[in-house]
């Protein structure tokens, strides 16, 4: 139960991770070297192989998608990090169990050969499941490995209480697991210095919305945060207001708002919004602020030339660049050189922006026989004509090299067949060429014409 409860936590850190910034991945498939140290040291992983080991499993549970060259969260994944503990590790041993091939299945009762489509055989018996297959070991490793990671099995291979049904064909017994798991908690201790400790296992909704004003500095049973000015201006970047803010943090704090929290909350969203970026109604995005000091460090700031910023002159209230990168791409570089900015629309009403970029949903896989349908067609038309060319030609170069007598049967222009005892003495160009013993003169016969090849 500690395994499971820890796995459900590491790979909601993993999915945190890829939100904030897309996974990597190498030529092999596998994930970037960079990226799994920052797995790493963020605790999602205590090493590479525990790093790696949770990618897979979202990837096979449908919580992280290929997209190119990188791993993003998908839309199921997503909705995944707002359920609770028990679900998300739910979610997760289905998709894994159901995975598992035809071979790992237990053979129904009185029909040998005939498998039923729940349940594993047991483990030891796993390895010679696919005897022929070269690669099916490591495969089988591998899944075991998944499995013993989320918990699905024991450190040796047997089901625990809450998976036993499962293994047998029925369903998991959820309550036989949660009544091991920590219980979620919705409120915490909000402290002077800054910084929020939950009491417990903070249920996964308000953790994500915390995490959003929050950098989150332990994880445990009892998790801490921590409030800083850079933390509160991502979030008053997301849309969050100091309204919202402080809504939220009353509404889950046991100890009020604390005054310093209070103040700084105020502080940051006294600058925020300082610089507005928008359309402009005519093709390019304008980047407008009430501080002319301030637009001028941002036209000659290098981090930002990639956004080609030239002034405009007179604006309403105040001066304004422009740029001719999108509202979107504009707004965020402009928040991640750390100015104070928001995203307005052609009316100069603020918008909410979500950088979360998901992968595309999953296509379907398609039928085999919809994927080979056009190959078997080709085949089975080609199949009269090439192999009895193909076989024609091997009988043919067998004559040249034996230098045998053979009977050719050839057809003629009108039609008609003719057959010719000729002694093979040369093949090429298309053309098969031999001594006609009957009439002792060498002929020279088109391959294309030649229907059949019979020994003399």
């Amino acid at each position: 139960a500690e395994r499971a409860f820890t796995a459900v936590a590491s790979l909601a850190d993993v999915l945190q991770a890829a939100l904030t910034s897309p996974l990597a991945r190498i030529g092999a498939g596998t994930l970037g070297a960079a990226d799994r140290r920052r797995l790493i040291e963020s605790g999602a992983g205590a090493d590479a192989d525990a790093a790696d080991e949770l990618v897979a499993i979202a990837e096979q549970a449908g919580l992280l998608a290929a997209d190119g060259r990188t791993l993003l969260v998908t839309a199921p994944g997503l909705t995944w990090l707002h359920s609770s503990t028990i679900e998300r590790w739910l979610t997760v041993a289905a998709a894994l169990i159901d995975a598992l091939p035809r071979a790992l299945r237990p053979v129904e009762d009185g029909e040998a050969g005939d498998r039923v489509d729940r349940g594993w055989i047991d483990v030891d018996a796993w390895p010679g499941a696919y005897p022929y297959d070269p690669a099916w070991r490591a495969r089988a490793d591998a899944m075991l490995t998944a499995l013993r990671r989320w918990a699905v099995l024991d450190a040796t291979g047997a089901a625990p209480a809450w998976t036993r049904p499962a293994a047998a064909g029925g369903d998991i017994d959820a309550d036989a697991l949660a009544a091991l798991l920590p219980p979620e908690v919705d409120r915490v201790y909000l402290q002077n210095d800054l910084t929020a400790i939950a009491p417990g296992s903070l249920a996964p909704h308000l953790d994500m919305r915390l995490r959003s004003m929050a950098r989150r500095e332990s994880r445990a049973q009892a998790s801490s945060y921590r409030f800083t000015a850079d933390s509160l201006a991502d979030a008053l970047t997301a849309g969050e207001t100091a309204q919202t803010l402080r809504a939220f943090l009353e509404e889950l704090s046991l100890t009020g708002l604390p005054q310093p929290l209070a103040y700084e909350i105020e502080r940051s969203a006294s600058r925020h919004g300082a610089l507005r970026v928008g359309p402009d109604g005519l093709g390019h995005t304008r980047v407008t602020s009430d501080d002319e000091a301030l637009l001028r460090t941002v036209a000659v700031d290098q981090a930002l030339r990639p956004l080609g910023l030239v002034p405009s002159g007179e604006a309403s209230g105040g001066d304004a660049l422009l740029t001719r990168s999108s509202p979107d791409t504009a707004f965020w570089m402009i928040a991640d050189a750390r100015y104070p900015v928001v995203a307005v629309d052609e009316n100069g009403d603020r918008r909410a922006l979500d950088r979360h970029r998901l992968a595309g949903a999953a296509q379907p896989a398609p039928e085999p026989v919809a994927v080979y349908a056009g190959l078997l067609a080709r085949l089975r038309s080609a199949e009269s004509g090439d192999a009895d060319a193909a076989w024609l030609g091997r009988e043919l170069e067998q004559a040249v090299r034996a230098r045998e007598t053979i009977v050719v049967a050839v057809r003629l222009p009108d039609g008609t067949e003719r057959e010719f005892t000729i002694e093979a003495t040369g093949l090429g160009g298309g053309r098969l060429r031999g001594l006609d013993r009957n009439v002792d003169v060498e002929r020279t016969l088109p391959v294309s014409s030649i229907t059949r090849v019979s020994p003399a």
